[in-house]
């Protein structure tokens, strides 16, 4: 970098997710941070990145295991976490063997495994030479992990808030378990993206047992999966934050996306809140089921939760953001430490999501003025060349992308501005006008 004769300023925008999930990694690195070697004896069995659980996981007892999995205790171990990824297995944890279409991770339990500190295995057949625990499931090792995800729910007597969108699924998140601390319950937000049914299901396994708030993400990209996903978690407020083009190929339109998005509310129970994007006309007509508690946030007068200012503060890397409680006509302003307009509406989101289970909302404005954004989500960096990176690189639609340009559009920079852009799939027979759109 520092061969560039001035300053630049670099956006690195998100690849998207590989057509190819079971077989490619769900990230390609356009940064350049520290990768990892391929070795023959690593599996990660997830169509996601799951690599660690969180320092604060639950320790599951080897009875705990059987009892959640239905399974069979061969052999006794410690209490440990649980992974399903051989490559960042820590001391201490159980290793959970999937087996997938084209990967079956019992092929991974080795010597080496023991070595680095697995205390344990989850897996339907017993393999030679492991002597550390060992928890014989019957049948299909996914069902085995969704049955103890299902267990994990069952036992969480919490609060669960659940979101999902087209864009701003883990930035929201954070937010809104930032804005729920002041509660006094612990809160807990699940890992980066874990949002598939391996990451819902390692979310749940993973809440503290003394969390009184847990915070998903769900992502889909069929219909269908979403109502799994709810089913699953069982949340108690739901928030769906906007339908955008994103996942066309299998959902061919917006609407077939709005629908899909939709399973979101599909079974809410009376008294559950439901928290939606008035600004959104297909998120806004999503139909909420009797009972049920619904919300709106947004730009619109409509919105419960209102936001009528967000501004560039500085040199652009912070946001201001002007909210208003409609019910009330109460207003916060705070500024957020963060890139880009498009994160106030994440804010007010989860304004919305704080402000209906009785957090003031001058107490949101605070909280949320301690933001950190989320690795690769608008995160910016300044080289000691002084080259600014705005680190966008986790995954892309047209609406993150053109998001993510206008946010480089709008930064302070003495040189040039420099966009450095992946491919986005999944956009079916549109691939090529969106990708022409964007360029």
């Amino acid at each position: 970098m520092a061969a560039f004769p001035f300053p630049y300023t670099f956006f690195l925008t998100k690849p998207s997710i590989s057509k190819s999930l079971t077989t490619r990694p769900h990230v390609k690195l356009l940064v350049s941070p520290t990768t990892r070697k391929n070795t023959s004896k690593t599996c990660s069995c997830s169509a996601q990145n799951t690599r660690r659980a969180p320092s604060n996981s639950p320790l599951w007892t080897v009875t705990d295991i059987a009892q959640a999995v239905g399974g069979k205790i061969v052999k006794w171990g410690p209490p440990g976490t649980i992974s399903i990824d051989t490559r960042t297995i820590e001391p201490g944890q159980w290793f959970f063997a999937i087996t997938g279409e084209n990967v079956d991770a019992h092929d991974f339990i080795t010597l080496d495994l023991s070595k680095s500190g697995c205390v344990g295995v989850i897996g339907n057949r017993v393999c030679e030479n492991w002597e550390m625990g060992f928890v014989q499931v019957d049948g299909d090792t996914v069902s085995s992990l969704l049955k103890m995800a299902a267990f994990a729910r069952n036992r969480f007597v919490g609060k669960v808030i659940a979101v999902t969108g087209s864009v701003g699924k883990t930035s929201t998140k954070a937010m809104i378990a930032l804005a729920l601390e002041s509660l006094g319950s612990k809160v807990y937000h699940s890992y980066e993206h874990w949002n598939n049914t391996f990451g819902v299901s390692l979310s749940l396994i993973t809440i503290p047992r003394d969390a009184g708030i847990a915070v998903l993400e769900m992502g889909m990209n069929r219909k269908g999966q979403l109502l799994e996903l709810t089913r699953l978690g069982r949340p108690d407020i739901r928030v769906i934050l906007k339908v955008a083009t994103a996942h066309l190929e299998n959902l061919v339109s917006l609407e077939g996306v709005a629908m899909a998005k939709g399973e979101m509310f599909q079974e809410a129970k009376p008294g559950d809140i439901c928290v939606a994007n008035a600004d959104d006309p297909f998120v806004k007509s999503i139909p909420v089921p009797q009972g049920a508690r619904r919300v709106l946030f947004g730009r619109s007068l409509e919105s419960d939760v209102r936001l009528v200012a967000a501004e560039r503060v500085g040199s652009g890397g912070s946001v201001g953001v002007r909210v208003v409680l409609q019910k009330n006509m109460e207003m916060v302003e705070f500024v957020i430490p963060t890139l880009g307009l498009h994160m106030a509406v994440n804010a007010c989101a989860a304004a919305a999501v704080a402000t209906s289970m009785g957090v003031p909302l001058s107490q949101v404005g605070r909280s949320l003025s301690r933001y950190i954004p989320v690795s690769m989500r608008s995160e910016f960096v300044v080289a000691k060349s002084g080259i600014k990176i705005v680190n966008d690189a986790f995954n892309a639609n047209p609406v993150s992308t053109k998001a993510g340009i206008d946010t480089l559009k709008n930064i302070d920079c003495d040189g040039k501005r420099v966009a450095i852009l992946g491919d986005m799939f999944e956009l079916g027979t549109h691939e090529i006008e969106y990708h022409e759109e964007s360029s």
